[in-house]
């Protein structure tokens, strides 16, 4: 049974996580339309991580501000990685905060 993972974001929070997540949705498209020239392990790789990205947009997009969210761990590093590469300051500091705060809370508890 997978590990989850509770946090809650605030809105300017979640909006830097929608818009971070709809970036790396855009360059995971982009990079899988370039990949189809390639070899078809290439392709079937990066559809792979684009169908990751757009699932986790998709998810993202139904969070609440303040609604406590249970989330995996791998999940949480993909929203974190979205945003260092799309929101590194602001409110995308803040929720990469936030993130850091709620892994490192559960592992305490093992």
């Amino acid at each position: 049974m997978p590990q989850f993972y509770k946090v809650v974001f605030n809105a300017e929070e979640l909006d830097a996580i929608r818009r971070a997540c709809d970036a790396q949705s855009g360059r995971e498209d982009r990079l899988l339309d370039e990949a189809a020239g390639g070899s078809l392990e290439a392709a079937v790789v990066q559809e792979s991580r684009a169908d990751d990205m757009l699932l986790i947009k998709s998810t993202v997009s139904i969070f609440k501000p303040g609604q406590t969210i249970l989330i995996t761990a791998d999940d949480l590093e993909t929203i974190k990685k979205c945003l260092k590469d799309h929101a590194p300051s602001g409110a995308g500091k803040s929720a990469i905060k936030k993130i850091d705060d709620s892994l490192s809370n559960v592992a305490e508890r093992r």
